[in-house]
């Protein structure tokens, strides 16, 4: 690991998931159980992509039977943005997320904060912009950042602009940095959020294994993948299940063509 570039976190996370794998079958444990947490967290959200509102309501109404969270893509830039949302609010009860992606500017975010009905706003300002110690203290939303927050240096200074942060085990460099970006974030006070990348079940099943670290969980790039290549995580209830076998607990799957 420590011969690897700095910042190739997604090659780090790599050679940690497969560490914590071989160490898990070698001890004969899952990793959650390895790790001292419980099998399950949060249900995951599923992303409702960017669209005009009325196709985004369409395609948040025809999954809301099968997930129990929605995070709405946000920062169209054509004003509409507090209509996407009250136009999901409009066909589902279920709890409502949003990202914006950096796209608002701090004026936009306090205008539309208060109008919307979420449970957090993901990363509404430019990563680093001077607003955003502003943001969160006048914010009726919770504020969580992403693109602000890549690893354990980071989470001090996401204190000062955020209630919460991001986690994703490819942008971090693994379960381990993940581990301690948690606990320095809730010594701060911060909310914790594990997201991922579109991914496989293998990097998936990395998150599922500590995803009862997490106050919110957005696990969905596996089920983007039509035959995913690695099987093992379990959807069940909204939730993405870790596997109760040693290790990781997935295996390479070769998909026929035909």
């Amino acid at each position: 690991m420590a011969r690897l570039p700095a910042r190739e976190f997604a090659a780090r996370a790599a050679l940690d998931a497969a560490l914590y794998d071989l160490q898990g079958k070698l001890s004969g444990l899952p990793v959650w159980r390895l790790l001292g947490l419980r099998r399950a967290g949060p249900p995951t959200s599923w992303t409702i992509w960017l669209g005009d509102p009325d196709d985004m309501a369409r395609r948040a109404e025809k999954v809301a039977g099968r997930f129990r969270r929605l995070k709405l893509k946000l920062g169209g830039g054509d004003g509409l943005d507090v209509e996407r949302v009250r136009a999901v609010r409009s066909v589902t009860e279920l709890p409502l997320q949003c990202d914006v992606n950096e796209a608002w500017t701090i004026d936009e975010a306090l205008d539309a904060l208060p109008q919307i009905d979420v449970e957090y706003c993901e990363q509404p300002l430019r990563a680093g912009d001077p607003g955003g110690a502003e943001l969160k203290r006048r914010s009726p939303v919770p504020v969580y950042v992403d693109e602000d927050c890549h690893t354990l240096a980071d989470v001090a200074a996401c204190a000062e602009r955020a209630h919460g942060i991001n986690v994703k085990l490819a942008k971090s460099g693994g379960i381990r940095e993940a581990v301690r970006m948690v606990h320095a974030a809730r010594a701060l006070g911060l909310g914790c959020m594990l997201g991922c990348m579109v991914e496989s079940g293998l990097g998936i099943a990395a998150g599922a294994h500590v995803a009862s670290l997490f106050d919110h969980v957005d696990l969905d790039g596996n089920i983007l993948i039509a035959h995913d290549p690695w099987p093992g995580v379990h959807f069940v209830d909204g939730v993405q299940l870790p596997s109760d076998e040693p290790g990781l607990g997935v295996r390479h799957q070769i998909s026929d063509p035909r």
